[in-house]
């Protein structure tokens, strides 16, 4: 397999211009790559935001890929294919899914001050401003400070 990685859209912009000369779909234990061939080199394309090696679970999804992009015609390489080697499948979305869930909790935790601190604003004896009366507050304070501004 080509060592060498490319991202989707610049392999999309080769295949549009025609450069692309082959496709292969190549198996590494249970999954499939993909490895392009342009101009003299190869290279096996990678997920858009790891950067680790992109693979699928099955051919369908791979000529799925390729068709999306325009390209019709594909080899498969399986030397190495091995179905009872099960890999982790898009290690790369663990990571995604659990910042995911931390921004959820985090989300709500700070939905729960917010209400919270309406809920006493409303209780106490606080007095709600529009952002007019604020900066119009606000400027009176610093012309009794500061004097009249100078335009």
């Amino acid at each position: 397999m080509a060592t060498e990685t490319i991202q989707h859209s610049t392999i999309k912009e080769l295949v549009e211009a025609g450069a692309v000369r082959q496709a292969c779909a190549v198996a590494f234990g249970d999954r499939w790559s993909l490895v392009f061939s342009y101009g003299g080199v190869e290279k096996t394309l990678c997920s858009k935001n790891s950067h680790n090696i992109r693979s699928w679970a099955n051919l369908n999804s791979v000529a799925k890929y390729l068709a999306e992009i325009g390209i019709r015609k594909f080899e498969t390489d399986a030397t190495n294919f091995d179905p009872n080697q099960k890999t982790l499948s898009r290690p790369d979305k663990s990571v995604a899914l659990k910042r995911a869930h931390e921004a959820v909790e985090y989300d709500r935790w700070f939905r729960e001050q917010v209400q919270e601190a309406v809920v006493d604003a409303d209780r106490s004896d606080a007095q709600w401003l529009t952002t007019d009366e604020l900066f119009d507050g606000l400027e009176k304070r610093l012309q009794r400070k500061y004097g009249m501004r100078q335009v």
